[in-house]
Parts: C-alpha cells; structure tokens; sequence
C-alpha cells in the first residue's frame, strides 16, 4: 500500500472520506509557495511512513482545488484534518512538532472502529498496576507481534522485563528497535533504568552495607549507598523505602538528596509503577504533615 498520495478535489469523497472508513486518513492542504508547508510536509511524510500502512497521508495543492479547500473552510495553510470513520476528528494549522503530529496520527490509529489494541494495551497496563507482569507481558509479547512499530506497546514490553529483572532480554531488544524508536523520551528513560541496572555490587559489599546500616541506622550516608544499590538491582520498594527514611530523618540532607533521587526514579519508572504510586503517597504525607 502506498502510504502517501496526491489527490485533487474530485477523489477527495473515494480517497478521503471513504477510505477512511477502513484507514485512517491525514490530509495536507499545502501550496508551492507557503514557506511553512516546506517545513511541515516531510513531517508528516516521515510520521506516516514510521505507520507501516496504518495510516494514509493525502496531500492537496489548495492553488489548484480551491473548491475543496473552501468547502472545509481553509483560511490558512498549510491545514491538516485527520479523517477517521468518514469523519474528520482531528486538525491543526501551521508548522507542528513532529512529537504532536506522533500524537494525532496515534490518536487517529487507536480510535478505529474495530481497533483492539488500545483496549489490550490497557488490560496489559491494568496488570502492570497490579503487579501482575508475567501476565502483562505475556499481552505486550503478543501485541508486539501484531504492531512492531507502537512505541507504547515497546514501552509497555521493556518496562515488563525490567520489573522482571530480565536485564539481558531488555537489552537484546534496546538492540533490535530502530533509531527513530530509540528517541522516544520514555525509552530513554527506560534505557537509563537499564544502564543502572548493569553496575554491578558484590554480594560482600552489599551485605557489608546493610550490616552497617542495621548498626548505624541514623547514618545517612550508609543508608543511601544502600538505596542506590537496590535501585540498581530493581529491588524499587527497598530503595525507595530507604530513601524515604532518610527523608523522614532529616528532609534537607545533602541539599534534599534524598528527595531528588526519589523524583528522579519516579520519572525513570514512570506514574504506572507500583512502587511510583506508593512512594509518591509516603513522600507527600511526609512533605505536608
């Protein structure tokens, strides 16, 4: 299938809005001269392609179908109307991100008819939450199959196996996505939480610290070189559990160390973490006590 078309007004009602019924169609109202439409058409181009077929792009040269362009009320160009079901759900003017154009073509993707997988991916979230993620897993591995190229079932799949503690599985596939996926700013993050997880403590040294910790409990420095080994082991819950009694000990130590390494762990694992949600509720009835 041929995932970016020029059309005229007269295959606007086949191509478009009839089309659109089985794909998910982004129009483009541009014109040779418009600065602007030079900037935002490989764009949108690049977005759509990045779809594997699941998303059309049809461009229209508004100097030469001004009757279309009328018909939609096109006051400014470049316009682009997103078309789903026979039904323009979706619009913007002017140049865009290429992150918000992402967002619409998603958004288009996902809403139609008959599409299942927004509602798998959120079942699969559903037992994230719950800590169930062998059974999460086991939706995202099967959508992934389905849809190789959505960033949020990748995500979804890599946050799994590093909850599992499935480092090597998670870096064989960091390994397989390609570049433009790689730039995702929540598989950085994820890509981040994995690098961590590569430092690697001896048994000894870890047994070492605890001891020490158990012996020295007010000590704040042991107590958050034990954190960052359990973060860097995923043991979350015992990491963050450390970093809140240092917290609760004393909240401006070291410049709020504690804290910050809480907000920065929050941020890499995400709102949908388990151990997020309930340190998250622990640090502010602590903040606002």
């Amino acid at each position: 299938m041929i995932n970016v078309i020029d059309i005229n007004e007269d295959q606007f009602l086949n191509e478009v809005i009839e089309k659109s019924k089985t794909i998910p169609v982004i129009v483009d109202f541009w014109a040779p001269w418009c600065g602007p439409c030079k900037q935002l058409t490989p764009t949108l181009e690049k977005v759509v392609n990045q779809k594997n077929g699941k998303i059309i792009l049809a461009k229209i040269n508004v100097d030469e179908n001004q009757g279309i362009a009328a018909q939609l009320n096109i006051q400014s160009i470049p316009t682009v109307y997103g078309f789903v079901d026979g039904k323009p759900i979706d619009a913007f003017q002017g140049a865009q991100p290429e992150s918000k154009i992402e967002m619409m073509v998603d958004k288009m993707i996902d809403a139609m008819p008959g599409n299942e997988i927004p509602e798998l991916i959120n079942k699969a979230d559903q037992f994230f939450k719950e800590e169930k993620f062998d059974e999460s897993l086991k939706i995202y591995e099967k959508l992934v199959v389905t849809d190789p190229g959505n960033a949020k079932i990748i995500i979804g799949l890599l946050r799994c196996l590093q909850q599992l503690k499935r480092f090597q599985d998670a870096q064989e596939m960091f390994e397989s996505l390609d570049d433009d996926i790689l730039k995702n700013e929540e598989i950085l993050k994820i890509k981040k939480l994995l690098d961590n997880s590569k430092k690697e403590t001896s048994d000894l040294s870890y047994e070492k610290i605890l001891e020490k910790v158990k012996l020295n409990p007010q000590n704040k420095d042991l107590r958050y070189e034990l954190a960052e080994i359990y973060l860097s082991t995923s043991e979350t819950k015992k990491g963050f559990d450390e970093l809140l009694e240092i917290f609760e000990q004393d909240p401006k130590w070291k410049d709020g160390a504690a804290k910050n390494k809480l907000l920065e762990f929050f941020d890499l694992l995400g709102f949908n973490d388990p151990n997020v949600i309930e340190a998250r509720k622990k640090l502010s009835s602590m903040m606002f006590k």
